[in-house]
This record gives structure tokens, sequence and C-alpha cells, in this order.
């Protein structure tokens, strides 16, 4: 391909008009889900830092010319960023929309903060007078919050103050401006909310109005202050002059006032000559290669910048389309952006903490299934409107349904105790059983079943989950499915489910159906079966740091035994110590393995195979097989004391309901590993891995469907829920 972008410049007042013309601007910003987060002590930086000289950084523009679907992304900047959570704020208005224009891929953040400065009258932050003390004063307001008062505030010039400054400083640009530019209230009908206030309320704002001839927007001295190159000093007082006449600054102060204002006028001068530059991504045009490959390009680029501190996505493309397309009169009005934010935190009470970015992925892939016949979107998509569009329209259409999916999933695996980012961690793993429930509830629709009929394939789907659920989402991270190459895999499996979803629609009755669906995620576990198991084998921690990465299999691992999950969910604690969250723990210190180690170093030489090779025996107290599931205030590693003069302290073994020896036995301990102060290192080793190899042989029947948990009725939903334990 060739090269796919230029370099440009331009003076920052071009720059600006171009993005801040209501009719005909052209340099938008691609609505990508991606706010403007700036505050309004950061734009005053920015103003002063342009002033004194200092530079404004490069920009990355794209060009997008009429015939191009990606025009569908753009928007305007916004006149006024409201932050009271009554909505986004006031985007610049664009009467005619342009043909050709140009979209900021990077440098947003500085190209809003200057218009807001500069754009003209009533541009600024809407906020609550609360933020508004934040931000000022860097201190909360006391007392309860209240009434939900707000502020629009304009950024304007203190005369006096910008006057004080000069005569210490001789110079515009040698002037500290965070003391001199202050955001007031200007127009006293519209700036503030009408809400009753009581006599002593802290305003956070001044207002123009009570300070005649003090305030002067920074709008007005931007558009005033000259460009023409011959202008000297006293022409610019003169300007000055007449704009403090204007903003009421009686005639003793304007003669006071006029020099530093002028000065300001020509600093202000030399930045709206200050020179961009910016890379200029070229429009596609057939010089550049395919149109495929130019979609490609410009999506990577795309995802590769960091914007709003955070990296660009895929799926910030896609929910951009989303928005674009929604038809919010089949979500009671609700745009994308409300319905995909409202799942995400529904999702979050259920104890699945995923981003707005995994919803929108999860839901692109249930998508896929049901409506793109299995085929994933992929960059050439992202970029043409006609390959996306459909999709804002099907999942709109049929949201109810998806958040359905989504929900009935995470609850059943909330039930079950499985934690997202704890027992599994793949938002893939989640997004198959969204698409394969939402099959489920697609074909409910479509055959219009009655209430008894659908409980009975809720019940069925709820069975068939029991039976399915913990080995999808563990083994197939067992598996490394969601690793490296987890696109090429998860193409594989929409492909797949999205087959299975095609003759779903043929079954007649709830029975057929279910059936199709169970041989579907049966058949999916049974390719990745070996794969897991491997994955299972090769876990191991070297360092004493790493034993975290044993929870999920020691969690499952006391629930596949009747006897072991009696003892294992026994809340072991000190006495008078409150229960504290689980975590991996060493049977055998490894303070007290190293002094064993050390031991043997230090004595006279034996020929001893062990003390040949003691160097190559400190990772293995780290095994899976010296390691179990305790309370996080044990913290039995970091000593060099055995586990049973810690068992011997907790609170059901002091009061004899618990022997050491009873729940050493039904975890499959030896008492030489507990009591392990006199107990030899080959002896040890010895029971370490022994007891490695009875976890993964039990482990391993749990990945080939032979060992099920024992923790959960798998036949009553109520009890799945009261049911405790660690």
């Amino acid at each position: 391909m060739a090269t796919i972008y230029s370099d440009q410049h331009r003076a920052l007042k071009e720059l600006l008009a171009t993005a801040g013309k209501s009719e005909d601007a052209t340099l938008l910003i691609p609505d990508l889900q991606r706010p403007y987060i700036w505050d309004p002590t950061q734009v005053v930086l920015l103003v002063d830092s342009l002033i004194r000289g200092w530079p404004f950084g490069t920009l990355l523009t794209w060009k997008v010319k009429p015939d191009d679907p990606a025009r569908g992304l753009a928007r305007s900047f916004w006149r006024v960023v409201d932050r009271t959570g009554e909505g986004d704020g006031q985007l610049i208005s664009m009467k005619h929309p342009p043909a050709t224009f140009h979209m900021v891929l990077d440098g947003q953040q500085r190209v809003q903060s200057l218009l807001l400065a500069f754009g003209g009258d009533g541009w600024g932050f809407k906020l609550l007078d609360r933020k508004w003390h934040e931000h000022l004063s860097g201190a909360k307001p006391r007392g309860p919050r209240g009434r939900a008062h707000w502020s629009l505030g304009c950024l304007c010039v203190d005369i006096p103050a910008l006057g004080e400054a000069y005569v210490k400083t001789k110079r515009a640009t040698a002037i500290e401006y965070t003391a001199v530019l202050r955001w007031v209230v200007t127009d006293d009908a519209k700036g503030q909310s009408t809400l009753s206030k009581p006599p002593n309320y802290v305003e956070p704002l001044q207002k123009a109005s009570a300070s005649t001839g003090r305030f002067v927007r920074m709008s007005r001295l931007w558009e005033v202050a000259p460009e023409q190159a011959g202008i000297d000093s006293y022409e610019a007082e003169e300007l000055a002059s007449a704009i403090l006449e204007e903003h009421g600054v009686s005639e003793e102060m304007r003669r006071t006032q006029k020099r530093p204002t002028g000065a300001l006028l020509m600093a202000l001068k030399d930045v709206k000559q200050t020179r961009v530059t910016y890379l200029e991504l070229a429009e596609h045009e057939e010089a550049l290669g395919p149109r495929e490959s130019y979609n490609d390009a410009i999506v990577n680029i795309f995802t590769r910048l960091n914007t709003a501190g955070r990296t660009l996505t895929r799926e910030d493309i896609t929910f951009a389309w989303l928005k674009v397309g929604w038809n919010t009169a089949c979500t009671e009005n609700q745009s994308a952006k409300a319905c995909v934010e409202q799942l995400a935190r529904d999702l979050d009470e259920l104890s699945v903490p995923v981003s707005v970015e995994d919803v929108v992925s999860a839901v692109s892939f249930v998508w896929s299934v049901s409506f793109n016949s299995g085929r994933l979107l992929n960059n050439d998509d992202l970029m043409r409107g006609e390959a996306i569009r459909p999709m804002a329209a099907n999942v709109s259409e049929h949201w109810p349904l998806v958040t359905e999916a989504a929900i009935k999933v995470c609850e059943h695996a909330r039930d079950r105790r499985l934690r997202f980012r704890e027992h599994y961690q793949s938002v893939n793993a989640l997004a198959y059983l969204w698409a394969w429930y939402f099959a489920a509830l697609n074909w409910r629709q479509e055959h219009g079943l009655k209430e008894l009929e659908k409980d009975s394939m809720g019940k069925s789907l709820a069975g068939t989950l029991d039976l399915l659920m913990d080995r999808w989402l563990i083994c197939s991270q067992w598996a490394g499915v969601w690793a490296s190459g987890s696109a090429q895999s998860l193409s594989g499996y929409a492909t797949r489910l999205a087959a299975c979803a095609q003759s779903l629609a043929e079954k007649p009755d709830v029975p057929s159906a279910i059936a199709e669906l169970r041989q579907r995620l049966e058949s999916e576990l049974k390719d990745i079966e070996q794969a897991a198991v491997t994955g299972l084998m090769t876990i191991n921690a070297d360092d004493r740091n790493e034993v975290r990465g044993y929870y999920t299999a020691l969690w499952l691992w006391n629930r596949l035994e009747q006897k072991r999950w009696e003892i294992a969910k026994v809340a072991l604690r000190e006495e008078g110590r409150r229960q504290n969250r689980l975590d991996v723990d060493h049977i055998v210190a490894w303070d007290l393995w190293q002094s064993k180690l050390f031991a043997i170093k230090t004595e006279p030489p034996t020929g001893d195979a062990i003390a040949d090779n003691v160097e190559d025996l400190a990772p293995i107290v780290n095994e899976l097989g010296n390691c179990m599931l305790l309370e996080k205030n044990f913290n039995i590693s970091k000593s060099n004391k055995p586990l049973k003069q810690f068992l011997e302290g907790v609170h059901e073994i002091k009061s004899h309901k618990l022997t050491v020896e009873e729940w050493a036995t039904a975890l499959d301990l030896e008492m030489p590993q507990v009591d392990s102060a006199n107990t030899s290192v080959a002896e040890l080793r010895r029971l370490f891995t022994e007891r490695t190899q009875k976890i993964r042989g039990d482990l391993e029947q749990f990945v080939r469907g032979a060992k099920l948990r024992v923790d959960l009725d798998a036949k009553s939903p109520a009890l799945r829920v009261s049911l405790g334990g660690p």
C-alpha cells in the first residue's frame, strides 16, 4: 500500500475556525464513545501555555470524502460540556453537513478545550456547584449535598488581576494566567439552576453582571485580537480600550487597563498564528490499494491510538455504529448508550464486573451468531456502514432477549458461586453462553410458547447449565482457548453455534430444541477436553508469589467429593477473628522448607542425592500438592511453623468440633505434612508429589465429565442460592 498519510500544518486560528463554525464546520470527531474528560482547570492551563509560547503538540486527522460510509461516525464538537447528569451537553449545530471533512483521531481533548475557551458566547462547562468548588478550590463543601444546583461557566479575563500581574512582569507572555483567567456566569437567565438557595449559600462562580467592568470574555478578546503583521502596541491599546468600554469598564479604569489588555491582545495575535502540525490520513483512492486493505489500516490506526487516556478498541467503533443505527422505538426510547450501560450495571450487580467495551464485544458475538451466519465483524466491516448497520437494527429490535440471555447466564454463574475474574477470566467464554442462550430464547419467541412451556424450557436450560457451565467456563480457560489466536477460535465457535441456531429453527418442540442445544455445548467441551487436561497438568508455580494461580483448581477440587466438601466448607479461623476471604496458602511453610534445605547444605557431605540437588528442591514447596485454600489472615506461607500449630488455635478445633486428623484426612493430607517440623525433606517431597497427582487426577475426571460438583444440588435452584461455604 502507498503511504497513507502526509504532513500538514495550518494556523491555530484556521484550525479552530474549521471546528467551531455552526454553518459549515469541516473538522469533526468520530463518535467512538471516547468522552471529553478534561476539567476547567486543564483548559486554563492549556490557554496559559499557548499565551506563554509553549508548544501545542501535533494532531492526527483523517480526510473523509462524500461517499465514504464512515461519515456516519462523525459528530461535531461540544459547545457546552454538561456534567450535571442531565445530558451530554450541547453540540455545535450543523445546518449544512459538509461534503468533505476531516475527523480528529488524536488531539480532540486539546481542540475541544480551546473551542470552550475561544468559541464564543455561552461556550463552557455546565457543572454541579459542588464540582465547581472541587475544581476551583480543591475542597469539597461541607454539609449535606442538598439540591443539585448547577452553574454554566464561561472563560473570562479578570481585568484588575491582569493589570496587577502586568505591573509585575511588564510582559503579557510572562504572566501566570491561572491567576487571571476565571470561569464566570455570563448569562443571568440561563447560567444557573433556578432552585431556591439558603441565605448562606456559597456560589462557586461569580456573575459578570454583579461585577460590571471586571470580567471580559476570553472569546471576545480572541475575536478582536489583530491578525495583520504591521500592527503596533498603540493600535492594540485602542482595540483594548474599545472592548473594555463594551464590557462596562469605567473610563478611569480603561486608562490604566488598556495597556495590559492591549499586550494580551498582541499575545493572542501570536497565538492565532501558532503553527499546528498534524498528520493527515488520506481519503481512499485507487493508488492506496484495495478498499479492504485501506479499511484495515484505518481500523488499526484507530485502535493503536491512546485517546482520552485509554486505548481505542474495535468495540468503540462497533459501539459508534450501534448508536448511529439504534431504533429507540424498540427499547422504550432508550439510546444504545443507555441500554448498554444499564446492562453493564446489571451484570456488575451479579458479580460480573465487565466494561462497556466487554458488553459490546459480547453483544456483537451474539449478533454474529444469530443474524450474520456466524461471521464475525472484521476491520473492513467496521469502516463500511452497509456491512455493520444491520447490527444496530437487529440488536435493538431483540434487545429484551439479548439482556435476558446475558442476565440469565450470569445469574446462573453467580448461583453456582462462579466469580468472574476469580474462577474464570474470559469475556469470550461468557459471550458464547450468551449467544447459546439467546438462540434458545429466539426459538422460544418464534414458536410462541405458552407459559407452562416457557417454564419447562427455562428449567431445562438451567439443568443443562448445571451440568455443563462449570466445565465450559473453567476448562476452556485451562485449554488456552482464549489465549493466543483467540480471534480464530472465536470465529470457529460462532460458525458452529450459528449452524446450531439454524438447525434449532427446525425443531418442533421443547425437548428436541433442548437436545440440540445440549449436544452443541457437549460437543464443544469434548473438542477441548484433551487440551484442558494438558493445561491442567501444566499449572505450576515456581515462586511462592505465583501460587495464587492454583485458586480455581483447589476451589473446584474441594467440591468434587462429599466428605472433602463437608470439611472444606468449614471456614476455619483463629479464635476471635472474623471470617476473611480465602486465598491459596502453603501447607508446609516456605520459610520452614528453606530452613530444612539450609540444614542439609550446611551438614558434612554424605553423598546423599538429596544433598547434592538441594538447590533444585527450593521451588518444590510451591507444588500444587503443598497448597490449600485458607483464610487470608493465616499467612502460613510467610512463617516457619508447622501447619498443625496454626490449626490448634482455630475455633472449630479448640472447641472440639473438629480434630486436626479429621481435617487432614478429608483434604488428602498425611500428618507428617501437617506436622512437618521433624519430617525429612525426602518424605515431604514424596507427600507433595503424591497429593499433586491426586488433585490433578480428580480434576481430570471433572474435565472429562466423570466427576461433578457435590456442593450444589443441580435440581434445586432455591438450594443453589441458599448454600454458603467458601
